[in-house]
């Protein structure tokens, strides 16, 4: 048995086989992760429901009832700034602007013979448990992607609770999986650049004071990897990442992101291009919000549309 012969998995050029392997490989690795992720939040609640934040501040002879009332109005005001600035992201995302699909421009300046791929399969993962109302996330069930791109609408959010300090954080990880496939040539490294294409808004809001702890924050992470005979390693950039204590802000995020990456593939065998969005929420304190939206309205979207590979 040759080295080349050696380095060959059974069925490696059936790429129905192939297809259905990596799918079910996918699939559970992220439903583990995210069975990972619920435990540790539920660790975290129990842990918070054996503290008391109150009996602190009384021990340090605050009035408390005083501080609850405060409180109270200020949650009340929160609620109907939220619902104010959710309107106004909504009514701007329901036209669709005439570069919402965009062009990918840089294409024109690559090598001659750069294979444009579009993605196969796409699925929607989130570590949303359903056990709590600070956190919630869109379902996207794993699918085929026969034609087109393959763009999806997506979000997710997460509130605070409480005051904040011991108790009352909102969070939320999901993860979009978009999935190519590409059979080299021959044998040598190659530059995989997919295009993330992001069409939406983002939502960071909280007020912290002296007596509590706030805060918000979003991000939004683009990742790839590379399978063929076995995974190359992953690769990612931060394209968004917003957070504060005190903080009211509500923007539109609608870019065309490239990564440039590179791995070393063998010649005549499939290899499968994995496109990951990942987007994050955290919320801390009653009152505080964040939110990824690629989801309300026409306008929003998210997708890997296109992978270049040369």
């Amino acid at each position: 048995m040759n080295d080349r012969t050696a380095l060959q998995m059974p069925h490696e050029n059936d790429l129905a086989v192939l297809h259905e392997n990596i799918m079910r490989e996918i699939i559970e690795e992220r439903e583990q992760e995210m069975k990972a992720l619920r435990a540790l939040k539920q660790k975290a609640r129990k842990a918070a429901e054996e503290r008391d934040q109150n009996e602190s501040l009384k021990a340090a002879g605050l009035d408390v009832d005083k501080l609850d009332k405060l409180h109270c109005e200020y949650l009340q005001q929160a609620e109907r700034e939220i619902q104010t600035i959710e309107s106004q992201m909504e009514e701007q995302s329901r036209k669709v602007t005439s570069d919402a699909f965009g062009v990918d421009v840089d294409a024109t300046f690559l090598p001659a013979g750069a294979k444009r791929l579009t993605p196969v399969w796409v699925a929607g993962f989130s570590d949303a448990d359903g056990q709590t109302e600070r956190a919630g996330a869109s379902v996207l069930a794993p699918q085929a992607i026969l034609t087109g791109g393959g763009c999806k609408n997506y979000y997710n959010w997460a509130k605070g609770g409480g005051w904040g300090c011991t108790d009352g954080t909102g969070k939320n990880q999901s993860w979009i999986d978009f999935g190519f496939w590409f059979k080299p040539s021959e044998s040598r490294f190659y530059s995989v650049r997919p295009l993330f294409r992001y069409r939406g808004y983002y939502i960071v809001k909280a007020d912290d004071a002296w007596y509590n702890c706030k805060s918000a924050r979003v991000k939004v992470t683009q990742w790839v990897n590379v399978k063929q005979y076995n995974w190359k390693g992953w690769k990612s950039e931060t394209v968004l990442d917003v957070s504060d204590d005190n903080i009211t802000v509500n923007k539109r995020f609608d870019d065309d992101r490239h990564m440039y990456t590179s791995y070393l593939l063998g010649a005549g065998d499939w290899a499968y291009i994995r496109c990951t969005i990942g987007l994050y929420v955290e919320a801390e304190g009653g009152g505080s919000y964040a939110k990824n939206d690629y989801s309300t309205g026409n306008a929003n979207f998210l997708c890997a549309p296109h992978c270049h590979v040369y």
